[in-house]
């Protein structure tokens, strides 16, 4: 068996440790939930998907759960402690970062939301060429069962299960996500390549590709650049952690809130407003503005400490 020192200087090895422990632990954890909902919830598995029977979506929301936990939150913090005697450094825990960048975090992800919002309606045009007609079919009803199990997800009784639905839907992907995407898998490939924009960008596309939601890539791709570079720049995972908690969290909120919305989820932003186009550039210009300043922030901030520990030396 490689030792610590060993798995730490091969990338290949890590890649290697991270994929085992992913695959052991969201099989383990999947066995133990199907177990547990037949037991608690009575679930017939002929009936798995019968999104229409309230005691099969608590049984898949509670399923979910698990299997989240063990496919994301569980192997990373077992992958830092094999690597690292400091674990929670090693997941870029340990910097808390400062209050400026949680409000221009916020900020962003306001902002960018009608910019979003237009990129993932183009997205969800795009055609593939004809010989590709069997891919695109799949493609659509791949997105399709993803749309059913998040409208059947995105169902309330009352303010306790708005809670457990924030915790299966923002709370455990935003952190365990983070963890094993920006936490771990962009630091082996930024030390594979040894190219910061390499590792930032190999990450975000299996981000996006990983959730298996087609129409939605290149949204989603957009917000794993955005939360790696979020990383580098903070040195601080807990900003990315809330950008994507803010991001399905305020998806959860606002069904809970506005009900209807579920009903016709394509619609736009802005509807059929003739200014929409300006809307969204604006959104996208706003976003880079800010995207850029949160660079400048923290460049000066790191700038700062560097100072500070040098005049602490002499």
């Amino acid at each position: 068996m490689a030792s610590r020192a060993e798995i730490a200087n091969k990338p290949f090895l890590q890649l290697l440790l991270i994929i085992s422990l992913c695959l052991g632990s969201v099989i383990l954890f999947s066995i133990v939930g199907i177990v547990l909902t037949i037991v608690f919830y009575g679930i017939d598995l002929h009936s798995f998907y019968d999104y229409n029977d309230p005691n099969m979506i608590a049984g898949l929301k509670f399923f979910q759960l698990l299997s989240t936990i063990g496919l994301f939150l569980v192997p990373p913090i077992v992958y830092s402690f094999i690597v690292s005697k400091h674990p929670i450094q090693q997941l870029s825990l340990k910097r808390i970062t400062t209050p400026i960048n949680y409000l221009l975090l916020v900020l962003l992800m306001f902002v960018s939301t009608p910019f979003m919002s237009w990129l993932i309606e183009l997205n969800s045009n795009l055609a593939l060429p004809e010989f590709l007609n069997g891919l695109e079919l799949w493609m659509k009803q791949s997105e399709e069962n993803a749309a059913a199990l998040t409208k059947a997800f995105l169902t309330f009784d009352g303010l306790g299960s708005l809670f457990y639905v924030l915790l299966i839907v923002a709370v455990v992907p935003a952190i365990g996500e983070e963890l094993l995407f920006r936490g771990v898998l962009q630091k082996i490939f930024v030390q594979w390549t040894k190219n910061i924009h390499w590792g930032i960008w190999i990450t975000a596309i299996l981000f996006s590709a990983l959730h298996m939601q087609f129409y939605g890539f290149f949204p989603r791709m957009l917000l794993g650049l955005i939360f790696g570079y979020l990383l580098v720049w903070s040195k601080s995972l807990w900003l990315p952690i809330l950008g994507h908690f803010i991001n399905n969290g305020s998806v959860v909120v606002l069904s809970y809130l506005y009900p209807e919305m579920m009903k016709d989820a394509e619609v736009a932003v802005f509807g059929d407003d003739e200014h929409k186009v300006f809307y969204y550039i604006l959104s996208g210009l706003l976003s880079v503005g800010l995207f850029y300043l949160i660079k400048k922030v923290n460049t000066e901030i790191h700038l700062s400490h560097e100072i500070n520990n040098k005049i602490e030396v002499k």
